[in-house]
């Protein structure tokens, strides 16, 4: 008998940033481990980009020949991705919806950026995916900090899987290991530090720059974008509070629900002074549950679609059984010496899960970097 084929996975890609561009590079480098370790033969058969061009291949094109087919080339795994000048796919833009119908493809890789003040254009691809069978990875943290639980719902009554494993700590497992490694037991809270862009900040500002001299110094470094708003005004943290209560606590939260802070108002004396006093300044996310602990989900326990077809799943703003009563928020916080969010700066990121049975489990990623990020699609 001669060798099975591989299974073969087509993705249709929407969003063709840097996450994007190095799963591509990941797929490539890591073709012959998909193939030989677990039948899997990945092609690309639709691609978009907001202002890049789009890419419609029924055939399917290898991850490599995508990148090259938008300019670009595989690139190094430890380095940034190339981004030359006039990169982009031959075909004009195409709103998702068109690539998704056009794509004919057995995954939908949701990478595109999150929308200010909600997800209704990410939350409108996942349904229309969703619809067409097939399985959803999303690296958008809008569909789960916005609408968590309907569309868990309605991938269930489709038989599809919803993934988004990225969208709290990059590749960090934090949902896979609550799911896989603490079975049975309940969430009664969640808190950590998730926003890698204020740790350099509020660092800085330890070291005596003031706020603007602090964040122009993050800027040249890399470690801010050009438009930091939503890690300094705490948007950022907020999805990923509403995300983290949302999937483990089924809080049903969106990120308006999350009261938080800014750290532009903080002074350099402020934060010269916490560090001369042995502390650092931190923005913790948090969620607890306040009422209804025994209606928290059971981590592990098999997902159940809403009463219906997935029709009525879909036109559902959430299901019928009262979610426990949760409160959350994003705070800037002094914390000492001791505490586990001492020791978290840089691109370090971290958070503590507080349980019933097993108590309180840490997880902590020691560098956020791009390829981690595209291995939470990866996986």
């Amino acid at each position: 008998m001669g060798e099975r084929a591989p299974h073969r996975v087509a993705l249709c890609i929407l969003g063709f940033g840097n996450v994007a561009r190095r799963l591509c590079e990941v797929l490539a480098a890591r073709e012959r481990d998909l193939v030989e370790h677990f039948g899997l033969e990945v092609a690309v058969t639709a691609a978009g980009t907001r202002s890049h061009g789009s890419l419609v291949a029924p055939a399917g094109l290898s991850p490599a020949a995508t990148l090259r087919a938008a300019g670009l080339e595989p690139g190094d795994l430890g380095s940034a991705p190339a981004t030359p000048a006039g990169w982009g796919f031959s075909e004009p833009a195409r709103p998702g919806d068109e690539l998704i119908a056009a794509s004919g493809a057995d995954v939908l890789v949701e990478a595109t950026v999150q929308e200010e003040g909600g997800a209704a254009t990410a939350i409108a691809h996942v349904e229309d995916a969703l619809a067409r069978g097939m399985h959803v990875l999303s690296v958008n943290k809008g569909p789960v900090a916005w609408d968590y639980r309907r569309l868990a719902d309605l991938a269930a009554a489709h038989g599809r899987r919803l993934l988004f494993e990225g969208v709290t700590m990059d590749g960090c497992p934090v949902y896979n290991l609550a799911a896989r490694c603490l079975p049975g037991t309940r969430v009664l809270g969640i808190s950590g530090v998730l926003n890698s862009t204020t740790n350099y900040l509020l660092d800085a500002m330890a070291e005596g720059r003031a706020f603007d001299e602090a964040l122009a110094w993050v800027q040249t470094e890399g470690f801010a974008e050009a438009d930091p708003s939503h890690d300094i005004d705490g948007v950022d943290a907020a999805s990923k509070t509403a995300a983290l209560a949302n999937v483990l606590m089924d809080a049903r939260l969106t990120p308006a629900d999350v009261p938080r802070e800014s750290i532009r108002a903080i002074g350099a004396e402020r934060a010269a002074a916490v560090r001369a006093a042995g502390r650092r300044l931190r923005v913790v996310c948090a969620a607890d549950v306040v009422e209804g602990a025994e209606r928290l989900p059971v981590l592990g326990a098999p997902h159940a679609a809403a009463p219906g077809n997935a029709a009525e799943v879909a036109d559902t703003p959430a299901a019928a059984a009262e979610p426990p009563a949760v409160s959350a928020a994003v705070r800037l916080v002094e914390v000492d010496a001791d505490h586990p969010f001492f020791a978290v700066g840089g691109s370090m990121s971290t958070v503590i899960i507080r349980t019933d049975l097993m108590g309180e489990v840490q997880v902590v990623e020691c560098d956020a970097l791009l390829t981690q990020t595209a291995y939470a699609l990866y996986s």
